[in-house]
């Protein structure tokens, strides 16, 4: 009897989140680890730590939640998942509000080194 080759028998199980699951945790991991270092030199300033403070929170919870994966990709239990989600959603709504912060204040500063260069030209009218 001619025996047939099933290609699934000596497959490897495929994880729960896809193949390129830990490369990508390895990837966020660093990016956590980088927001974290930042956070950490922003704060070595007084006016950078209005900044570091609360990049540091953020990176601490991303990191968190990029560990409960880890734990999701280990044990394969939906709390773990949900956890993982929940502590990046917090990550994300910290960075949110520091990125809206970081463009009103650039919009602010562009708006005054508009006005300062037009007041200059103004004034440059006004002695000729």
């Amino acid at each position: 009897m001619q025996e047939t080759n099933n290609p699934a028998e000596g497959a490897m199980p495929v994880p729960p989140m896809g193949l390129g699951f830990e490369n990508t945790l390895k990837d966020m991991r660093f990016i956590g680890w980088i927001a974290l270092i930042k956070g950490i030199l922003a704060c070595l300033s007084i006016v950078g730590a209005l900044i570091g403070v609360p990049l540091i929170i953020a990176a601490h919870r991303f990191i968190e939640g990029i560990n409960r994966f880890e734990l999701f990709r280990q044990s394969g239990t939906q709390d773990e998942l949900v956890a993982g989600f929940y502590e990046l959603g917090r990550s994300f709504r910290i960075l949110k509000i520091l990125v809206i912060i970081y463009l009103v204040l650039m919009v602010g500063w562009l708006a005054f080194m508009f006005l300062m260069g037009g007041l200059g030209i103004l004034a440059g009218l006004a002695e000729a």
